[in-house]
């Protein structure tokens, strides 16, 4: 079966085929991987502490036994019913052990007793691993790419509507921009904010989540991380954003994150002076901005308009579009990638 994709992955995940015996989940957003590990491994055994019918294993095992998974799969549970034999793997050590379980269900010569999970991180298209998946019939892959804002509104609406809540516009468009693209982060905080504005089972009716709840469940934390990253780098003070990038790595903020906080503040910035050389003022350029300069930012926000201007400010957003390009393609550390392009803004801001 090849990669799949989409919709496809959403339905295979909502019922199972009862022809797919073993599957691959992969791709660099490691909270989403865990998810629907978790997600797939739970429509079989419910109980992750049973002896009898759950099991995990490392690439030091299969190293060791590289026919233990197709023992393990076929092997009858001494407490009944069906087991789960689940794989976190570095990349290829698991490619040998996966081949010869998937030719022997391919060929009709294991009796599946249940289903394989093995879960790795990014893997490349000529990884041995992913071949054999994607060309057994047995076998399913299912790709965890890093979420774009477009993915991490549908998860905040869907979350929201299954305890009767609603965002208003703006809200939403704050949480999106808080957010990074690590599917684990972003339900951990969209839970919060759920918790702080109420569960379904606490309220009388359905509700709305405002920009206030918004602001007074995340942006405190790891959105007011995100936000001092992005001004330090603009106000060109590489010493707080030293400060900033420590605090953002702990408040748990993903590279990507951070780099979308330093795109959003540059390109406020680019919008707020393409008004300017319209004939607007400053005061009334960033009043257009959506959402708008708050008061208490404006004095910050019109001095980083006269340090980005013209060429300064193109290249500023060329070189976040690089950091961008390179953290995704690169295969190099993306937090050394995304913390670098910060730095070097910082410098330019302070000239």
């Amino acid at each position: 079966m090849v990669a799949l994709k989409g919709r496809a992955i959403k339905s295979f995940l909502s019922s199972r085929d009862a022809h797919i015996a073993a599957i691959l989940i992969y791709g660099p957003d490691s909270g989403l991987a865990r998810e629907r590990a978790v997600k797939l491994a739970k429509d079989v055994v419910a109980d992750f502490k049973d002896p009898f019918n759950y099991l995990e294993l490392s690439d030091a095992d299969l190293k060791e036994e590289p026919g233990r998974l197709a023992d393990e799969i076929a092997a009858l549970s001494f407490a009944g019913g069906e087991r789960v034999i689940r794989i976190r793997t570095g990349g290829e050590a698991a490619a040998k052990p996966a081949g010869i379980l998937l030719d022997a269900l391919d060929g009709g010569h294991l009796k599946p007793n249940g289903i394989v999970i093995i879960e790795a991180g990014e893997l490349s298209p000529r990884s041995g691993l992913r071949k054999a998946f994607e060309k057994s019939k047995s076998g399913a892959a299912l790709p965890c790419y890093v979420e774009g804002a477009g993915d991490v509104r549908a998860l905040a609406t869907e979350m929201a509507r299954a305890e009767d809540l609603r965002f208003d516009d703006d809200a939403l468009d704050l949480l999106v921009a808080i957010l990074g693209e690590d599917h684990g982060i972003s339900r951990g905080e969209i839970n919060k904010l759920i918790l702080y504005v109420g569960p379904k089972s606490l309220r009388s009716g359905p509700a709305t989540i405002t920009l206030d709840d918004v602001k007074a469940s995340l942006v405190d934390g790891l959105g007011d991380a995100l936000d001092d990253t992005a001004s330090a780098a603009a106000d060109g003070a590489p010493t707080r954003l030293a400060n900033a990038l420590h605090k953002a790595a702990t408040a748990g903020a993903s590279p990507i994150g951070l780099l979308r906080a330093l795109q959003r503040q540059f390109a406020r910035l680019k919008t707020a002076n393409d008004y300017i050389d319209q004939g607007e003022s400053a005061a009334s350029a960033m009043k257009k901005l959506r959402p708008p300069v708050f008061f208490g930012e404006q004095r910050a926000f019109e001095n980083r308009l006269h340090k980005w201007r013209g060429t300064k400010l193109d290249l500023a957003l060329r070189m976040l579009i690089d950091a961008e390009l390179d953290a995704k393609t690169t295969g190099a550390p993306q937090r050394e990638i995304v913390e670098r392009t910060a730095l070097r803004l910082a410098v330019m801001g302070k000239r």
